[in-house]
């Protein structure tokens, strides 16, 4: 009759912590996740002292590992994406950087200094879009006009070649490539 009482008496333990943490839970949403796992928690609980007049708490014992162990494995599963996810944004941006490291000298091989450049990336590598701006390396008091191109903007020769050039070399538009001239 003993063991009745304390299987009783752990029930209604159990009843009264779980009722305690529900009413203890800062947000609402959390209740729903608390109130499963108590419930599992219960029927374990209430089941175990069944099954070991039956023999079979170490099936259940066993099964409750096993269960745990592939959950456990789901979650390393879980943290392994979330690693490569952010790996990934990691080597996203290194690559941006050296891009933009890249077009940055190709500015200065075309006499023009890099003030600032912008290159986005897609998420399979693929440069989307380039944007900078540049100063002209020009001797003082030389001054030289914009060239009137198809599109009839004004544009210094300098810059158009060097955003043929960008187009030509990462397989661009004309629209997906912005530059603009300092003071120009």
């Amino acid at each position: 009759m003993e063991f009745i009482y304390g299987w009783v008496r752990n029930i209604v333990c159990f009843y009264i912590f779980m009722t305690v943490i529900l009413h203890v839970l800062p947000r609402e949403n959390y209740r729903k996740y608390v109130k499963f796992f108590s419930g599992m928690l219960l029927m374990i609980l209430v089941l175990t002292p069944i099954l070991s007049l039956l023999g079979q708490e170490e099936l259940l014992m066993k099964k409750i590992n096993q269960t745990g162990f592939f959950q456990e494995l789901n979650n390393l599963k879980l943290d392994t994406e979330h690693l490569e996810q952010t790996q990934k944004r990691v080597y996203l941006q290194e690559y941006e950087r050296a891009i933009e490291m890249d077009v940055g000298r190709i500015a200065e091989e075309k006499q023009m200094k890099a003030l600032w450049t912008e290159v986005h990336l897609s998420e399979e590598y693929q440069v989307e879009s380039i944007g900078m701006e540049v100063s002209l390396n020009r001797e003082e008091g030389l001054f030289v006009s914009k060239a009137s191109f198809k599109d009839d903007s004004g544009e210094y020769s300098e810059v158009y070649e060097l955003k043929r050039e960008l187009m030509e070399f990462y397989q661009l538009e004309e629209g997906q490539i912005q530059i603009t001239v300092q003071g120009g």
